[in-house]
């Protein structure tokens, strides 16, 4: 029975982070033993991850005296990824990985003249990114989105089609 159960514990390991988020790529490409490094995704690229003490540390946006945590982790299998690189080097990616399966969690509304609301969106349910939904003042009635500094689209069909996701959550949470 015991067997049984570590087989079982083993196999949804491997699954879950068999689905988890690919890192494709590093700057600097030789991120082992290094303490900062920008980590790339399919389609797109957190910077300024570090490795401090023993652990992985996620940027942070600092405004007004106080800090955000715009961009965090939300599996064990990405962390672990992270850390194997800064350890001992990255393993070499997928062929074609693929691209990763963007969720919008939430749409909190904020009181905020500028910022009217903040959008959680997670990626491949390993990465989680707070965006803002701002208001625009040049086009009364308009939204636009921005992202944290921390966060670079490369594939700009995949930055467009998140924007218009994350604009109609925000069209349904008003109406």
């Amino acid at each position: 029975m015991k067997n049984a159960i570590k087989i079982l514990v083993l196999c949804v390991v491997t699954v879950s982070s068999a689905w988890s988020l690919d890192v494709t790529g590093t700057v600097p490409a030789a991120v082992k033993g290094a303490a900062k490094g920008d980590f790339l995704f399919p389609g797109l690229t957190v910077k300024g991850i570090t490795y401090e003490e023993g652990a992985v540390v996620l940027p942070v946006t600092q405004y007004k005296e106080k800090t955000y945590f715009d961009v965090k982790l939300l599996s064990r299998a990405l962390y672990v990824k992270l850390e194997t690189c800064f350890k001992k080097g990255c393993a070499k990616p997928p062929a074609r990985p693929a691209a990763p399966v963007i969720k919008i969690d939430a749409i909190k509304p904020l009181k905020s003249k500028s910022r009217v609301a903040n959008a959680e969106l997670s990626f491949d349910g390993d990465l989680l990114v707070v965006a803002g939904i701002m208001a625009s003042f040049r086009e009364p009635g308009a939204f636009w989105v921005a992202f944290p500094e921390s966060l670079e689209f490369r594939d700009r069909a995949l930055k467009t089609s998140v924007e218009k996701a994350i604009k109609a959550a925000w069209g349904k949470k008003t109406k």
